[in-house]
């Protein structure tokens, strides 16, 4: 049954865009043209988010600094030392287009937006190419500020909408990000699925039908052996309907109560002995099988915990931000809307 029918309860951005996605095919196209004809089928596991390729150059955060590992020899892609980011460390010069210097960082910052599977190739393959396509990028910038397209207002429209959405990442990770910690998560998973019993869940298939009439006679039909699911293909008002009624597994709170009255007390095999009314129709039930289903495992549930735990954590800090700022509104006229409180 749908949920709809009662059974559950339950201005284009060009400018900032264009250049960065030319420099992401360029380097992706070079990289894959050397990698066909010099180096052998690259490692497909995936590497750290920080790292430009397995052990090779760390990229960093803010003003950090990153040097590449010299690998040794005839060996093959070494981990890098914990200690090779070290704020203060030296983060060479690389390259300069008209006095702007190009260091190792940026070339590590550009590998992350890189498709996992150029990000995995060596270093030695990757950084010519990305050396070559950050100085064409520079090339571009101090071009585009030579002819002043910086004091063009539509560009300067999006390099003011780039800062601020920088801006608001930045506050985010401040104030939000530290409290989804490994214990937080941890926590949630304690508060919501430890030492909880397991659960039973009921897999039933129905028919919706419009009188109790129609109801009753298709359960008098179901008792002289009539297939549910054929039935309920041909008469069934719910979507479910073509599916043969199938509703799949399902928890008591996750339907109405009635109809979790009913269908948690019919053993496997049985079909209600009298229709199911509500607002929607007239409804037959027929129990399938019953089982218990244990609680997650931290593992199988940490990932989606924490995304609910960030997206709280999220929508804390906007609130508390809201409440500390003075907030009007306005209607197309220009008049101003009434008062509305903060969300």
């Amino acid at each position: 049954m749908s949920r709809r029918q009662g059974c559950r309860t339950r201005k284009p951005v060009l400018f900032a865009r264009l250049a960065p996605a030319v420099l992401l095919l360029s380097i992706a196209a070079t990289a894959n043209a050397q990698t066909v004809s010099k180096t052998p089928t690259p490692d497909k596991t995936p590497t750290p988010d920080k790292t430009l390729a397995p052990g090779k150059v760390p990229a960093t955060q803010g003003s950090d600094k990153a040097v590449a590992p010299g690998p040794r020899p005839g060996a093959p892609d070494p981990a890098p030392p914990a200690d090779a980011i070290v704020r203060g460390e030296s983060d060479p010069v690389v390259a300069s287009v008209e006095g702007h210097q190009i260091h190792l960082s940026d070339l590590g910052r550009a590998s992350n937006t890189l498709p996992e599977n150029l990000r995995t190739l060596p270093f030695e393959t990757l950084f010519p190419i990305l050396l070559e396509r950050m100085v064409d990028h520079q090339a571009l910038v101090r071009m585009a500020r030579q002819r002043g397209l910086d004091d063009n207002p539509a560009v300067r429209q999006e390099m003011d909408a780039a800062v601020e959405r920088v801006l608001e990442g930045a506050y985010l990770a401040l104030e939000a990000m530290p409290k989804v910690t490994d214990q937080a998560v941890q926590a949630r998973y304690n508060q919501q699925f430890a030492n909880r019993p397991a659960t039973e869940e009921v897999h039933a298939r129905h028919i919706l039908v419009t009188t109790e009439a129609q109801a009753k006679d298709l359960i008098e039909q179901l008792r002289k052996g009539a297939d549910f699911a054929t039935l309920a293909r041909a008469v069934s008002k719910d979507p479910d309907g073509q599916r043969g009624g199938d509703l799949g597994f399902f928890r008591r709170d996750q339907v109405w109560p009635t109809f979790a009255d009913v269908a948690f007390s019919l053993p496997p095999g049985q079909i209600s002995p009298m229709p199911i009314h509500n607002e929607f129709g007239w409804h037959v039930v027929k129990v399938e099988e019953r089982r218990l289903v244990a609680p997650p495992s931290f593992s199988d549930v940490r990932d989606s915990l924490r995304q609910e735990l960030t997206t709280q954590m999220v929508q804390l800090a906007v609130q508390q931000a809201r409440s500390q700022l003075v907030i009007r509104r306005f209607n197309l006229d220009g008049t101003e809307m009434s008062a509305v409180p903060a969300r």
